[in-house]
């Protein structure tokens, strides 16, 4: 048996497999999105086949017929991975955000090559597009939001650019263009949300600390955090695309038995107090997160996997400390995890968002013991 059938023997068992798997769970979940991928991925895959033979005896070394296949090719190769991480696995990882614009840049260079003489320009060209085609597919399926797209693209288009020059360099040898090679990664990407989910990576838990000094003096910024409080509207992109935002505040009770409430865009932060410490310090648990945000998709409803326990805050603190000139610093406070990987990228989204977050709560209690 060649080294080609054994590729595709095992392409054709790890697509059946991982096909399978999403299909299981569209059928028992009943869930549009999950239906809509594994929908969008067969007429892909008829499509890429379709065009791959009017390709290989139409094509001519022309780029525009060339480019098609090329794009379904990239996208095809990772359509599945994507259904089979957010929904079967429900992991947001290495295969999500590295291993599958990776794939895709590789896939679409070496389809691009396997009619054409391709440049390090045409490479970076079809994996940006491949990406961007990928990008867009996964909208029109309600499958993401435009907001988690932009926050991934940073690390997305330099890995596929990657994948892109791999694939380029490794655009002669006939193994790895081969149709077969196609069907084995389309195949066995899914496995790595797989691996990623039996290794259970553990989430650390990130502190964010965020500072404002105040005139006034500690006794009077103490009394204005307990106080309730309302929030005027954000001017942030990032809140008005729909980043959940604080809305208003209050405490029900005093000392360690009462609770904060927070109203957010997205629903309510349920924070039991459990340090209460007169002019010093006030610290909460995390009893309910709201939302962290509400996606920007043309469907009127789209919640996809990762706004549940994806990014949440587990505690939170307001520390006041007396300046030498009889103000205050007051300081705010939250530790947080989330399940997102790479999470050193991930947690500068993350950590920007909160401390915007504390800096509009931070003005607002400013104002109000300036009033």
């Amino acid at each position: 048996m060649t080294t080609r059938r054994w590729m595709t023997a095992v392409a054709a068992l790890a697509l059946l497999s991982n096909g399978g798997r999403l299909l299981y769970y569209a059928w028992h979940a009943r869930t549009a999105p999950s239906i809509a991928v594994l929908g969008v991925s067969f007429v892909v895959l008829i499509c890429a086949v379709a065009g791959a033979v009017y390709w290989s005896s139409k094509d001519g070394g022309r780029w525009l017929p060339s480019i098609w296949p090329a794009l379904a090719s990239g996208l095809l190769s990772a359509l599945l991975a994507v259904g089979v991480s957010t929904y079967v696995e429900r992991t947001y990882g290495w295969t999500l955000f590295v291993l599958v614009p990776f794939v895709i840049g590789l896939h679409s260079t070496l389809a691009l090559s396997r009619r054409r003489p391709i440049t390090g320009g045409d490479a970076l060209v079809v994996s940006s597009l491949a990406l961007l085609l990928f990008g867009g597919v996964l909208v029109a399926v309600a499958v993401e939001g435009v907001i988690c797209l932009i926050m991934a693209a940073p690390i997305a288009f330099p890995l596929a650019w990657l994948g892109g020059a791999v694939g380029y360099a490794l655009r002669s040898r006939g193994v790895v263009r081969s149709p077969a090679m196609f069907l084995l990664l389309a195949g066995l990407t899914p496995f790595g949300a797989t691996a990623e989910r039996a290794l259970h990576l553990p989430a650390e838990v990130f502190p964010v600390t965020t500072s404002i000094d105040l005139p006034a003096s500690p006794e009077r910024v103490w009394q204005t955090v307990l106080q309730p409080s309302k929030l005027a509207a954000p001017e942030q992109p990032l809140f008005r695309a729909g980043v959940a935002y604080p809305l208003a505040s209050h405490i029900e009770g005093t000392g360690p038995t009462a609770t904060r409430y927070c109203d957010f865009s997205t629903g309510k932060l349920v924070e039991p107090v459990i340090i209460w410490e007169n002019l010093h310090r006030l610290r909460f648990s995390v009893a309910s997160n709201p939302l962290p945000m509400q996606e920007w998709t043309p469907y009127a409803h789209l919640h996809p996997p990762h706004l549940d326990g994806f990014l949440v805050s587990r505690q939170g603190e307001f520390r006041l400390e007396p300046l030498a000139n009889g103000g205050t610093r007051l300081y705010a406070t939250t530790w947080y995890q989330h399940h997102l990987w790479p999470a050193q990228y991930w947690k500068l989204w993350s950590d920007y968002i909160i401390h915007q977050v504390h800096q509009m709560v931070l003005r607002n209690i400013a104002q109000r013991a300036a009033a």
